[in-house]
């Protein structure tokens, strides 16, 4: 059993730390542990704990935390823009607003100016790649895709609107 003084100090001091680390910005995974640390006696060695369980190892010099967290987004590849692509769809048809695609992620816009609900599905090689909700009349949807080279079709398969004509066929090429 501790000693009444230092009980009380720990409490105190405990009491200290919960009343800072409520006026931190951060998430109080931190502060949860050096809480916890400075509860059971540890007071001086819990900072020490958290940086070197947070950081590099114990070989790395000071400030080599910084450098790996800003030096990993940039040793990668920066993803792509998406591109986008208008598909309005009407009575039967569909027409889209490129006619060469390249590989890559696109955004496209589906615009149904038609007076039927329509939808849009991507189709490769027989397999449904993406497809959006069906769209009621005079409204529109956003589907995101990633396109490699080949050969797709996009279609409506709403009822029978694709026996009706409602696809085209669509060559992604480099």
């Amino acid at each position: 059993m501790l000693h009444p003084t230092r009980r009380g100090a720990a409490l105190v001091l405990a009491l200290a730390v919960g009343l800072l680390s409520a006026c931190s910005g951060d998430d109080g995974t931190a502060d949860a542990a050096a809480t916890t640390a400075h509860a059971d006696g540890e007071h001086s060695e819990s900072p020490s704990a958290d940086a070197s369980s947070a950081g590099p190892p114990s070989g790395s010099a000071a400030g080599g935390s910084a450098a790996p967290e800003s030096a990993a987004p940039t040793g990668e590849a920066a993803p792509a823009e998406a591109q986008t692509l208008t598909a309005t769809e009407g009575e039967m048809f569909i027409e889209l607003s490129a006619s060469s695609l390249s590989p890559g992620e696109y955004t496209i816009e589906v615009v149904n100016e038609g007076n039927a609900t329509h939808d849009l599905v991507v189709e490769r090689d027989g397999a449904d790649v993406a497809a959006t909700e069906t769209i009621a009349p005079g409204a529109s949807a956003t589907l995101t895709v990633t396109l490699e080279a080949g050969e797709y079709v996009f279609y409506c398969s709403v009822a029978n609107h694709r026996a009706m004509g409602m696809e085209t066929p669509v060559t992604v090429s480099s």
